[in-house]
């Protein structure tokens, strides 16, 4: 495992968050409102990939506010920080996390399943946004008691 950013974000309160590639509109305005209140939080990390177009939209809210970022990646830890991050990780909000070695720059489905199963194990709560069975994280909801399904 490698880490780049600020270690002690793991021994904050961890929320980890989900949201499948596709999800109901529904659940898009109770999640952004989930993502508004969380982010003014310094007490909790906010642990996910930030892969998906949700978990993209719920980051940059997650930036502007005081909670810790734990980005699990599915590829090799950065060799510079996002620029999108700077600000966040130059405050010490911010943890990146390659859990498993890999010399690959890009993900693949394999990886990002590995990482989604990782991201579930060291949370101890977890956040979906809107889930169908047939959503390759669905079994995650199903494995883990502590969960909150927007």
């Amino acid at each position: 495992m490698e880490t780049l950013g600020n270690t002690s974000l793991l021994d904050r309160k961890k929320i980890g968050y989900f949201a499948s590639g596709t999800i109901a509109a529904l659940s898009v305005l109770p999640t952004l409102d989930w993502a508004t209140e969380v982010a003014r939080r310094e007490d909790v990390a906010i642990v996910s990939g930030f892969h998906s177009k949700m978990e993209r939209e719920v980051l940059d809210f997650l930036l502007r506010g005081k909670c810790g970022i734990v980005c699990v990646l599915a590829r090799s830890i950065y060799k510079k920080i996002p620029d999108q991050f700077r600000d966040a990780y130059n405050a010490g909000r911010v943890l990146f996390i390659a859990p498993f070695k890999t010399s690959a720059s890009r993900t693949s489905r394999n990886l990002c399943q590995q990482r989604n199963e990782y991201v579930a194990s060291i949370s101890d709560e977890l956040v979906f946004s809107s889930l169908n069975p047939d959503s390759s994280l669905y079994p995650l909801l199903l494995q883990n008691i502590n969960v909150c399904l927007l």
